[in-house]
């Protein structure tokens, strides 16, 4: 029989985590212990208690800073690089713990900021294919949402949906988007989505994986599915969930695990 640290130390190699990504992972759980429904991690308190942080490949992947900001004094700065390859894909984000219920709508709401110099090479972004049930996706200037069904989960799953496309989509500027979803197993799902306060999309379907227990979790950042030619930065900020748009709008300032 082996000892307590030893069988520790088994499990914690056999899950592909180091022992700091299982202590981020304490860290993080503190703030949302029970999974509530509603939450605010905006940047606020200048850490990131309440995420994921499994998805950075640098210390500077995601960087809280004050220079550009939607609310409050401070946002997030995602940045890839060439080799930031983590996850099956180079990519710099942080997930939310959160795994929305079924049969149970719920409403997330976040803002966006493209800055003028993010115009990565026709392509190099990758194509619509991929896992997420929900996705937004920049390609060649055009920002589409997209989704995805199948009845087992999978990078090529059965249908893949582009909802909606922006054109040109607005550089250096703030974008505020608000989803209303209904995530279901057996019968349609529905989206409700909005920008800057007007309605954007609706759709109803199949959406997801049926063979999933738990229902779909929200991450954001800036994902490439191949190699980039040079450095690529985003920022998000003010990433609220809750029962209602006032709740998420992410125009206002909202108190929370994360909040000031």
């Amino acid at each position: 029989m082996g000892s307590g640290a030893d069988s520790k130390s088994g499990r914690i190699a056999a899950s592909g985590r180091t022992l700091k990504e299982h202590l981020g992972i304490i860290e993080s759980l503190k703030s949302d212990p029970v999974g509530s429904r509603k939450v605010t991690l905006d940047f606020e308190s200048g850490d990131f208690r309440g995420w994921s942080v499994r998805r950075l490949a640098r210390p500077d992947s995601a960087l809280i800073q004050s220079d550009v900001v939607r609310t409050g004094s401070r946002a997030c700065r995602f940045e890839i690089r060439p080799g930031d390859y983590v996850s099956q894909g180079v990519r710099a984000e942080l997930r939310d713990w959160y795994n929305a219920p079924f049969e149970n709508p719920t409403w997330y709401g976040f803002s966006t900021y493209l800055p003028n110099d993010f115009r990565p090479p026709a392509g190099e972004l990758g194509d619509l294919s991929g896992k997420p049930p929900l996705a937004l996706r920049y390609f060649d200037g055009t920002l589409r949402f997209t989704g995805a069904f199948s009845k087992v989960a999978s990078p090529d799953p059965d249908e893949r949906y582009v909802f909606h496309e922006i054109p040109e989509v607005a550089h250096d500027r703030w974008m505020d988007f608000v989803f209303r979803i209904h995530w279901s197993r057996e019968q349609e799902s529905t989206i409700d989505a909005w920008l800057d306060g007007a309605p954007l999309f609706s759709f109803a379907g199949p959406l997801g994986y049926r063979n999933q227990a738990k229902g779909p979790y929200f991450k954001f950042g800036v994902y490439a599915s191949g190699e980039t030619s040079g450095p690529l930065a985003v920022y998000h900020d003010n990433y609220s969930r809750g029962d209602d748009y006032a709740e998420v709008d992410p125009a206002v300032a909202h108190a929370g695990p994360n909040g000031q």
